[in-house]
């Protein structure tokens, strides 16, 4: 049984029945069956809820992360005398922290800066596009945290006296 109409044309669109009859499913607004409705939840997330906050959460972590590699630079630009004025009165005052500190605080600024600018840059993008894009300075964020403790603990290896001797 072949069908007398012509092979449709790129760019020709087929009507919701030829649509329906392909498919072997009753056409839209058919008697025949009722037209399925998506799920409460399916809709929440495909429509306004996830989305509507999407966009404020995210600008409001990127400026949370700017506000806070301003509030740092001062510290992180002068690393060492923060360490000195952080551990007087305790037992690490005796301590005196090298150059490792004042060029871990500039590594840890410029990762920073860095971190800062490309999870905005990405964080931008994907929601030009419409996607979401929240998670994005979190990873940052998390990311920061990390290097954070990387540059600690490569201090306190090169710095002399800021461990106890091996045999104590």
């Amino acid at each position: 049984m072949s069908d007398p109409r012509p092979v449709p044309q790129y760019g020709e669109y087929a009507t919701p029945e030829e649509v329906a009859a392909l498919r072997g499913t009753a056409a839209p607004g058919s008697p025949l069956l009722p037209q399925p409705s998506p799920s409460p939840a399916v809709v929440s997330l495909r429509g306004s809820t996830l989305r509507r906050l999407d966009r404020p959460v995210t600008i409001a972590l990127i400026a949370f992360g700017v506000l806070n590699l301003v509030q740092f630079a001062g510290v992180l630009l002068d690393f060492e005398g923060f360490l000195e004025v952080a551990t007087k009165g305790t037992s690490a005052e005796p301590i005196d922290f090298t150059d490792a500190a004042r060029i871990g605080g500039v590594v840890l600024f410029v990762v920073s800066l860095a971190l800062v600018l490309a999870s905005a840059a990405i964080a931008v993008l994907m929601l030009r596009q419409g996607r979401i894009a929240f998670w994005v300075p979190l990873v940052g964020g998390a990311l920061s945290v990390l290097a954070w403790g990387v540059v600690l603990v490569a201090i306190v290896l090169q710095t002399p006296g800021a461990l106890p001797p091996a045999g104590a």
